[in-house]
């Protein structure tokens, strides 16, 4: 059977994304964020586009493509020509004052989501709507809400958690043991990280790899992650200390096995097929010329694929939350 197949092929590239994520944490990450994650983001928005978002309301579409367009526009902003050419006025409220509201927009999103999964009715698009922006009003600032929708969700929920739950669906049809186990390795190789001793690797990270990440603020989700497990108190973020790199390991991990597990079932959700020659080559166009930004410079890279970093993140939520009730309720996905 193909799954078999698949499954088995997931297996290798579990260990391999864990093996390559102990020897090179931050260099992976960086280079599978830049390399495989702008492909991912096109392949699965056409795909998603072309399952009619998974989503019956028409309001849908246009509140995700809002969403991402606003958040994307802080990062635009802080692009040096694009400060130059504004006043600083303008530029403190792009790039600061709206940055600080991006939250809210993926929060509004996310919980029109889980609305649709039971109703399609533009009247409780429009209420739930207006429930979330008011509870926003009063918690958008709060810590809790800051870490989960600003930071988590797009991040370590997007790349772990939902991965997981996918192949915990999959599993459901399957039964086979290669697929229990990939789901067993997914929970315990990041565990496993508690009784490894880093140096034996002994890590030497240049001085660009250091400076790509932390220009581009990547470690803001080591910091919160260390703080979350009581490492440190306050955000504190360290290249060599021993559980910094084991939080680097786990991030890196989730990334390129996220990635890759996607790149790995085309003949299981069949996302290749909406590949027409037409969309192929735009797909092609686009990511060469996303990694050619990456390549002049890593933050130009980051912000001219924001945007679809962002939508893709968003237009998955519904299917995230057709999984997590299908596994809640034995729903059969297709049925949904």
């Amino acid at each position: 059977m193909k799954e078999i197949l698949i499954d088995k092929i997931n297996l290798g590239l579990i260990i391999i994304s864990f093996l390559l994520a102990c020897l090179l944490p931050f260099e992976l990450f960086l280079f599978g964020y830049a390399v495989l994650g702008p492909l991912h983001y096109l392949t699965e928005t056409n795909w998603i586009v072309d399952k009619n978002y998974f989503v019956a309301n028409n309001y849908w579409k246009y509140l995700v493509v809002f969403g991402a367009f606003i958040y994307s526009i802080p990062y635009v902003a802080s692009l040096p020509f694009v400060r130059n050419a504004l006043s600083e006025n303008i530029t403190q409220l792009l790039t600061v004052k709206l940055s600080s509201y991006t939250n809210v927009l993926m929060f509004l999103v996310f919980i029109n989501a889980l609305v649709f999964l039971f109703t399609s009715r533009a009247k409780a698009f429009w209420i739930s709507l207006l429930l979330t922006i008011l509870i926003s009003v009063f918690t958008y600032t709060s810590e809790v809400y800051v870490l989960i929708n600003g930071l988590l969700l797009p991040t370590i929920i997007h790349v772990y958690v939902f991965t997981i739950l996918f192949m915990l669906y999959g599993l459901q049809k399957t039964k086979n043991k290669i697929g229990k186990l990939n789901v067993s390795l997914m929970v315990l190789l990041p565990l496993l990280l508690f009784f490894i001793d880093t140096d034996i690797f002994s890590y030497r990270f240049s001085d660009i790899v250091k400076e790509t990440y932390v220009e581009n603020k990547f470690h803001y989700l080591n910091a919160n992650l260390a703080k979350i497990l009581g490492v440190y108190d306050g955000l504190k973020f360290f290249f060599y200390e021993k559980v910094d790199l084991k939080i680097q390991i786990f991030i890196a991990f989730a990334y390129i096995y996220h990635y890759l597990n996607w790149f790995s079932k085309t003949t299981i959700i069949g996302w290749h097929k909406q590949l027409t020659a037409k969309k192929s080559v735009t797909i092609a166009v686009v990511w060469i010329s996303i990694l050619i930004c990456y390549a002049y410079s890593y933050r130009l890279g980051i912000v001219v694929s924001i945007f679809l970093s962002v939508i893709h993140v968003m237009l998955e939520f519904p299917l995230n939350m057709i999984t997590v009730r299908s596994l809640l309720f034995s729903k059969n996905l297709n049925n949904s």
